[in-house]
Parts: C-alpha cells; structure tokens; sequence
C-alpha cells in the first residue's frame, strides 16, 4: 500500500513538474464577421494552464491622422491572431488606412508575455496625439478577479498601493454608476487635458484620476488565497493605469510617440505572472523591459 501511495505521489509530481515546464502559451478567440465578438488574445496561467486570461490588444489604438483599430468592431479588424506552431508567439497586423500599418505582437517564456506595439506610417502625413488601451482581462483566473478593489495594487515611488484605499481623490463621484480608479503616470501627461478620452472626466464618465501617480506605470491583482502570486501589467511609454472593477479588468495603456511621415513609432510591455513580493514584482518588470 505504501508504495502505491509512494508511486502515485511521484507521478503526481512528475505531472506538476511536466505542467510548469510548459510555461506560458497563447491562442486566440476568432471573432466572427457578423457579430460584435472581440477578437481575444488568451494567455494560459503558469499555475493552471487550462486557465486563460484575455487580453484584448488593442481594445482601441487611434491618433490624428489613424482611424481606431479595435478588435470590438468586425468591420474594422477581422484579422486573426497568427500564432506559432509551439504557441510561444502571437502577432496580427492591419491596415486602418492606406499606408498606416498597426501591428501587435506577444511572445510568452515561463512566467511573463512580452508584447510589441508599432505604428508604421507611410504617409505624407503625421500620426499625432495617439490614445491606446489594452484591457487585461482575468478571465478564467478567478483567484485574480476583483470586483472591490481589495487586491488591485498600482505602483507609487516602486511601493504598492491598493488601489482606492492608499490612493486620494477630492472631486465629486459618480452618481449613477460605481466609480472607476485610474492614474496619470510619473512624467506623462494629465488625462484630463484630452478631449477625446471624456470617460474619466466628471460628468462624462466613471472614472476618477486619483492624485498620485503611477511610477513606475504597472497595475497588478493579488491572487485570493495564496497571496504571494501576483498577475501584472505595465507598458513603457504608458499615459495610464486604472481598473475596471465590473468587468472586472486592468490596464496600463502605451502612449506611443507621434509618427511622422516615413517613421514607425512603438511601445512595449509585459502581462508578468510573478511569485513573491510585489516590490520584488517591479524589480522584475523593470529588468524585463531593460532587455532589449
């Protein structure tokens, strides 16, 4: 009996052990041409991987001078994801307008997803003042969903912060409608200032810019449970990071360079699966994003 026991408790490791060495893979949720289905990039969890999360990358990309590319709208993107034969890699690329090119591509390792955003602009003219996001969905990870902000934490001078307790906001909420916590990011721009992005201004939208900023721009959950596990995102350059509690999602949105004429503008990020603290969490996105 002891050593069935004995023999099965190998196994079962050897399994563990066979389950973790796969590491990360992707695949893809096809839209189809005649419903409004997002076109979602899945990432298997290193922990489980029959549970995916989704990222839907770009939930919007536009600027002056390119027409939004979004994976929401089947009359603008129906290209699929491209995915290797080993589903480390996934890219896709589309053409908003002629001669501006959209392309975003990930390549998952063992605990993290690099991502890659360009913009190729062969036009005449400039590609300016160009808004991003990138939704981060837990998805089937439900140890990371968190529909109360009590394990969302946002990075403040590298320390964690939770999101809406450790963070101060004045302006008046929302009256009909949860609000939504969000940041500006350390050295970037005020979102208030666009006029095009209204849904974190009073009166226009739930979301509420808080007082700190983001530094360095990465948004992660803690899972519920075992709380030494941490899902994450962070991009460079970023303008954003908030969290949509009712989907419940995370973002920490690029802000590429304007684009001129003849150029190619990028920006780049990670989804970071991590095990530890979460200053030791930032440590590794920010050797991560060093890496060329």
């Amino acid at each position: 009996m002891k050593s069935c026991l004995a023999t099965v408790a190998l196994l079962l490791g050897v399994l563990v052990l066979q389950l973790n060495a796969a590491g990360v893979k992707l695949s893809s949720l096809p839209g189809k041409p005649d419903k409004d289905i997002t076109n979602l990039l899945l990432v298997s969890s290193p922990w489980n991987p029959t549970e995916c999360l989704q990222l839907n990358f770009p939930e919007h990309c536009w600027g002056r001078g390119m027409p939004d590319v979004n994976h929401s709208n089947p009359v603008q993107v129906d290209t699929p994801w491209r995915l290797s034969d080993d589903s480390s890699r996934a890219g896709f690329e589309y053409s908003p307008r002629d001669g501006v090119t959209f392309r975003a591509e990930a390549e998952a390792d063992s605990m993290a997803v690099r991502l890659s955003l360009e913009i190729d602009n062969r036009t005449d003219t400039a590609i300016t003042d160009i808004r991003t996001l990138i939704c981060l969905r837990p998805g089937s990870l439900a140890a990371f969903l968190d529909t109360a902000y009590a394990r969302t934490f946002v990075a403040v001078n590298g320390r964690p912060a939770l999101l809406g307790r450790d963070t101060h906001y004045s302006g008046p909420l929302p009256e009909s409608s949860p609000v939504f916590w969000a940041l500006n990011v350390a050295g970037g721009p005020d979102n208030l200032t666009f006029d095009d992005l209204g849904w974190f201004r009073p009166g226009s939208g739930p979301g509420r810019i808080v007082e700190e900023r983001a530094d360095p721009p990465l948004i992660a959950v803690r899972a519920k449970g075992t709380p030494e596990r941490w899902l994450a995102t962070i991009w460079t350059p970023a303008r954003l990071v908030f969290s949509n509690k009712r989907i419940p999602c995370i973002h920490s949105d690029p802000l590429p360079p304007d684009c001129p004429p003849g150029e190619t503008t990028r920006a780049r990020g990670l989804v970071i699966f991590h095990e530890g603290s979460f200053e030791g969490l930032v440590e590794r996105a920010k050797a991560l994003l060093a890496k060329p």
